[in-house]
């Protein structure tokens, strides 16, 4: 007798529960995972719960959900370890092999439990389609139907690990062939210092013995040949290149390091991006947003009273006569607060509904108070241009949304040139509009436009508008806004809502400096700078890993993703030491 026999007997119980659990539910899987099978319906051949790897129920549920979604054994496969994690509903243990299912269908369970399972399937299918329940997808599991502990570490180390190698393995620091240890040794370890908040290997407070213990390798790097290696990457050739010379200008020390470490870095982003892509995660054109961030730094930049040599040459601050020091990083300048001083970097990130994947770093380079000689700033306009050219390497964008400090005609030239629409606050509230010339006003919202306003710089004009908005934070006052759009006064509150978006850039920041960021005292500018473009490759990994586990949990990722960053950090560190 074969299973394809005639009359085979059906389980009417399940079929009752099916008509039921139809109404309840929006798709076949929900369907068949909720059913409640009775072990007397079916023969007694397969092994108790205590001697088996899979449940009884579990085993029935599994095959009822293979014949009446019309699966074969490899696509069964595929969905159980796929990443809808199908095999959660099914209160399996783990995925089981395409091997094991054959075995568990062939050798454990009767003929006539087969004949059984198969002629119920295809009934369940039936009044699945009478229901209008059959589709060819997944649903995602809702909070509700999991119990917390159900999606384990493991199953988040699997996200982890495949968004982990979409990050780190393109740096190289072009040692020798025959090294000791991989790069991706080095990087491995330099992400676990970053999430442990720790910049080196060689500190006393435990980190490093604690990396050592963590990896399964019997030999790790020395810290010092850590520091080096991460030197060497960040540093460029010793010569430089006619195309370094593009402008006609000497390419300065740290723009030739900004190449080194973005080269990688961008080859990063593609890859994360080709996921992001493949899991729903982004719909181009994208809104993008740019802002700055400051990483301080603690060391003065005047000497002491007893360093001072007769021929130092002195710079007067704040009435008071200092002397600086000659060897302090060009990029390090004074912050907002008057005694605060660090490095300064620029970024520029997708926000919106789209998955936030930061696309570009640029550092930012401003002339400071100690500074002797005139070495200019690096202009808004000039960060914005460099930020866009990073972005477009990746996607397509048809607004950004800038900070109130990149509130400049240049600024707003740069974007134009692009046919991007901008939206960017000035610097100052207004009072009063009233008084506005060609001022459109609506009456219900209190919003104001100016339309068809020019913006003219270095010899060239684009129109757009002026907006205003009663202030959320003054009362009579009004926040400003510009746009190169022309936009009716009906959409002027609705368009400047949108710019609560930028705030995602905000939570980028805090996310990356408290989790992804390490402590260093080191002021050499290639640590620095290679350290927060690392920051910033585990910030986007974080963010994959939440879109890949979103298809586990039916959960807005928004500001609020299933796996929070300081837990991420946690099984990333213990996922990324080095081992194989």
């Amino acid at each position: 007798m074969s299973d394809t026999d005639t009359t085979p007997p059906i389980a009417e119980p399940l079929l009752e529960q099916t008509e039921e659990l139809c109404d309840l539910h929006d798709h076949i899987t929900r369907v068949v995972t909720g059913l409640d099978v009775p072990r007397t319906l079916f023969s007694d051949r397969y092994p108790d719960s205590g001697r088996a790897d899979f449940g009884f129920e579990s085993v029935i549920l599994l095959f009822l959900y293979q014949h009446a979604r019309g699966f074969d054994q490899s696509e069964l496969h595929r969905r159980l370890a796929g990443t809808a994690y199908v095999y959660l509903r099914l209160d399996l243990p783990r995925p089981p092999t395409q091997q094991a299912i054959s075995y568990i269908w062939r050798n454990r369970l009767s003929l006539a439990d087969r004949r059984t399972i198969k002629a119920t399937a295809r009934v369940i299918q039936e009044i699945a389609a009478d229901h209008g329940l059959l589709s060819a997808d997944e649903p995602r599991l809702h909070p509700d139907e999991v119990d917390a502990a159900t999606i384990t570490d493991d199953h988040i180390m699997d996200a982890v690990e495949a968004a982990r190698d979409r990050g780190l393995d393109e740096f190289d620091s072009d040692r020798a062939g025959n090294a000791t240890f991989s790069d991706l040794v080095f990087f491995e370890r330099q992400s676990y210092l970053n999430m442990a908040d720790r910049g080196t290997t060689t500190c006393s407070n435990g980190s490093s013995k604690r990396f050592e213990r963590l990896s399964d390798r019997k030999e790790t790097p020395h810290g010092d040949t850590h520091l080096r290696t991460m030197k060497k990457t960040a540093a460029p050739p010793e010569q430089t290149t006619l195309d370094e010379y593009e402008d006609g200008c000497r390419p300065t020390d740290w723009g030739r390091i900004r190449d080194e470490v973005l080269d990688p870095f961008h080859r990063g982003v593609e890859t994360i991006l080709e996921e992001v892509r493949e899991n729903g995660g982004i719909r181009e054109p994208v809104i993008a947003a740019i802002d700055t961030t400051p990483w301080p730094v603690f060391t003065s930049p005047y000497k002491d009273d007893e360093d001072v040599a007769q021929d130092d040459e002195s710079v007067v601050v704040n009435g008071e006569e200092r002397y600086p020091r000659k060897e302090y990083p060009e990029m390090v300048h004074g912050l907002k607060d008057r005694h605060e001083r660090g490095y300064e970097m620029a970024t520029i990130t997708i926000i919106g509904e789209d998955t936030p994947i930061v696309l570009g770093v640029e550092p930012v380079r401003r002339e400071s108070d100690w500074e002797t000689k005139d070495v200019g700033d690096t202009s808004q306009a000039r960060i914005v241009e460099q930020l866009l050219e990073q972005a477009e390497q990746h996607v397509d964008i048809h607004k950004v949304f800038c900070d109130r400090g990149f509130d400049a005609n240049g600024v707003r030239d740069t974007i134009d040139r692009r046919d991007t629409t901008y939206l960017i606050p000035k610097r100052k509230y207004e009072a009063e509009i009233e008084d506005i010339e060609e001022l459109e006003r609506e009456s219900v919202t209190g919003a104001g436009v100016v339309r068809n306003l020019t913006h003219g710089h270095d010899g060239r004009v684009h129109t757009g508008s002026i907006m205003y908005v009663p202030s959320t934070e003054e009362e009579g006052d009004y926040a400003v806004f510009t746009t190169n759009r022309d936009v009716p006064v009906e959409q002027v509150k609705g368009f400047v809502g949108q710019y609560t978006q930028r705030w995602r850039i905000e939570n980028e920041y805090k996310s990356i400096k408290e989790h992804f960021l390490p402590t260093v005292g080191s002021m050499d500018y290639r640590v620095r700078f290679l350290y927060f473009v690392i920051g910033v490759v585990m910030y986007n990994v974080w963010r994959l890993t939440n879109l890949l586990f979103r298809d586990a949990v039916d959960v807005h990722l928004g500001e609020h993703p299933p796996i929070p960053a300081g837990e991420f950090t946690e099984i990333l560190a213990f996922c990324i030491v080095p081992g194989d």
